[in-house]
């Protein structure tokens, strides 16, 4: 198969600026400058088929527009209430809920269950509960609903 020469051609955001002196496999590289200056090496087909299409910057950008901006959003009063939306324990709970972790008291090392919630950054607690049901319907609501914001905005 005849090679077809990209240099000087623009794929997107980058401009192949001429064949790089080593190949991956039997893919040809290509050194390109994207619009942002970057000078990065891409696989030709990738840059022909538009897989390609800047140093990664293009990426960057998108994510945090559409990922950081979009879920900031959702916050009310700096909290993320989409979180708090879900009851169902991580797979790795040790304890079956959500929010509640067991603990040994340090005097008499005693087996205890503490609630737990991260707000706005800030970890609080209610500790001292004897079951796990307990930590979780008499703390870690508790919690909630002292600490949540009363805005509804859960559509996640």
């Amino acid at each position: 198969m005849r090679l077809v020469d990209l240099t000087d051609k623009r794929f997107g955001m980058l401009k192949v600026l001429k064949r790089a002196d080593y190949n991956k496999g039997k893919n040809v590289v290509w050194v390109c400058q994207c619009d942002c200056g970057n000078v990065v090496d891409k696989v030709g087909n990738y840059l022909k088929t538009g897989d390609t299409q800047s140093c990664g910057c293009y990426k960057k950008r998108n994510e945090q527009t559409n990922l950081r901006d979009q879920y900031d959003a959702k916050r009310v009063d700096g909290v993320a209430k989409q979180l708090f939306k879900d009851k169902v324990p991580r797979k790795d709970s040790s304890t079956g809920f959500r929010g509640v972790s067991k603990y040994y008291t340090r005097k008499s090392k005693e087996l205890r269950y503490r609630a737990w919630i991260t707000v706005a950054g800030e970890r609080k607690y209610k500790s001292g509960f004897l079951t796990a049901e307990d930590a979780y319907y008499k703390g870690r609501l508790w919690l909630e609903q002292k600490y949540l914001p009363k805005g509804d905005n859960t559509n996640a």
